[in-house]
């Protein structure tokens, strides 16, 4: 299992009204270092949510689902987009 990050988490107001009270949520994560490969290449990232998922911002720990990727996408301060589709649900902050 990847190493775990503290995240805030900023959902979408409509991804919000959707949310359960808790639990965990996987989707696709669109870092600034893929700008140029997205989204043909792009990493998965599991959040466990931590108290009410429908705080805002939502406090959570953040995971790549992958084994094999890059965990230094999560350092300190860096900001990247939780996607749905074509539809951006959260932009999450690592802690």
């Amino acid at each position: 299992m990847n190493k775990t990050h503290q995240v805030l988490v900023y959902w979408s107001e409509e991804k919000l009204n959707r949310l359960p009270i808790s639990g965990q949520y996987i989707t696709v994560a669109r870092f600034r270092e893929d700008e140029a490969l997205w989204p043909s290449e792009a990493w998965s990232v599991v959040l466990q949510i931590q108290g009410n998922a429908r705080s805002q911002p939502c406090k959570a720990e953040a995971r790549f689902l992958s084994p094999n990727a890059p965990e230094e996408r999560f350092r300190s301060g860096v900001q990247f987009e939780l996607i749905e589709g074509n539809r951006t649900t959260a932009i999450v902050h690592v802690v």
